[in-house]
């Protein structure tokens, strides 16, 4: 008994302790906490905007920015480890005329959202942003979706206040393909390419906490939120809105000119021009297959290894496997050597019907299916219907 005594006495000693250390530091210098929200730029990293926390000491009229959203292309391997969802982000600071001048640059908006946090708290969040900043601690494995700059202060922020968080119940249904085509939607090759890779747990109903995985749904919510006390007194989590840089917008750069869609469509008349060609001359083009089977192999490689090897979110739910995947790769070979000996290919024979019930599925498949993944797999069966309709022509005659 005066053994467990005399640890309960310890235990509540070192509370009191820590707490009047944080009182002194909360007496000893006045701080000021802000989430910082940066609008969209116009890189792929950049399109969902950017989440920062700003501290201020009063006294001495320092001000620091905590960012968890650094990163370094130099590491080693820097692309095989993005591949595989093996990305680790940092934890830093840096003086907040630095941060600004970096955004100002980029003709990117700074919004600030002044916290309404006692001292105490401010102390508490300060301290533990300092710990993450640490060589050791500064490191953790960033995760697009469910881990990243916008979350990773949101959890910080609920960690140090005193009480619970309250957000507002009114929360639109979303899911993250919803939010990803919101922000993505001015650059059409990179959504496409997202579409591409993103399987079908994107599209179910994401809850608040999914969603805040935007900066700018973030400062929605937060700024929505109210601290509620022991006592059940409420009072709203942020004080004041102001902007450090207003009506910063990055310019969409367009790149290729045709869209997506629009080459797809291009496509799709090419393809059915040379399958009228080769059923007209009973000949299969095996060059122009060739190039086909290439494209959609090259595609399934890629889908069916972020399928099966990477850690990114919601890859490995992705049903476009059944039509982009290597198989076209590893029969390339005998495919190509039948139409060029004007030979039956078996592949073309099964490939018709398969790539038919693939594009009928579409309806019924729990996943987003683009329009242009659509025209792809058209494309395909009506070169296997053509192929397929010069052997059965040949064979009649």
């Amino acid at each position: 008994m005066r053994i467990i005594i005399g640890i309960l006495v310890f235990l509540s000693m070192h509370v009191v302790s820590c707490r009047a250390q944080e009182m002194d530091m909360a007496r000893e210098d006045s701080l000021e906490v802000s989430l910082l929200t940066c609008s969209p730029g116009n890189k792929i990293y950049q399109y969902y905007g950017h989440s920062a926390l700003l501290v201020r000491e009063v006294n001495t009229g320092r001000e620091f920015v905590f960012n968890y959203g650094l990163f370094d292309f130099g590491t080693p391997h820097f692309l095989w480890r993005f591949l595989l969802g093996e990305c680790d982000y940092l934890c830093g600071a840096s003086h907040l005329r630095v941060f600004l001048e970096n955004y100002r640059r980029r003709d990117r908006g700074v919004r600030k959202d002044v916290l309404n946090l006692s001292q105490v708290e401010c102390v508490r969040l300060y301290e533990a942003l300092k710990y993450n900043c640490l060589p050791e601690n500064a490191s953790y494995r960033y995760n697009f979706f469910y881990d990243n700059c916008a979350t990773r202060i949101r959890d910080r922020i609920e960690d140090c206040i005193d009480g619970d968080m309250v957000y507002s119940d009114d929360v639109e249904a979303h899911s993250l393909r919803d939010i990803v085509h919101e922000f993505s939607e001015p650059y059409e090759w990179s959504l496409f390419g997202q579409d591409l890779l993103l399987g079908a747990e994107a599209d179910k109903p994401a809850p608040r906490t999914y969603q805040e995985f935007s900066p700018i749904y973030l400062q929605r919510d937060l700024s929505l939120a109210q601290v509620k006390d022991s006592s059940g007194s409420e009072r709203p989590l942020v004080l004041r809105t102001e902007w450090l840089l207003r009506n910063g917008f990055a310019k969409h750069d367009k790149g290729f000119p045709l869209s997506p869609l629009a080459c797809c469509v291009i496509l799709l008349a090419i393809t059915a021009a040379f399958s009228a060609w080769d059923i007209y001359r009973i000949k299969p083009n095996w060059v122009f297959d060739l190039v086909m089977l290439f494209l959609q192999g090259g595609a399934g490689l890629l889908v069916t290894f972020m399928f099966f090897f990477s850690q990114h979110p919601t890859v490995n739910t992705n049903w476009l496997v059944l039509l982009f995947n290597p198989l076209p790769l590893f029969l390339l070979y005998w495919i190509i050597r039948k139409e060029i000996r004007n030979q039956r290919s078996w592949y073309h024979a099964v490939a018709r019907i398969y790539l038919f019930g693939f594009i009928c599925a579409t309806c019924f498949i729990p996943q987003y299916i683009s329009a242009e993944v659509k025209l792809l797999a058209l494309c395909l069966l009506f070169r296997s219907m053509s192929n397929h309709i010069i052997y059965t022509y040949r064979i009649r005659k």
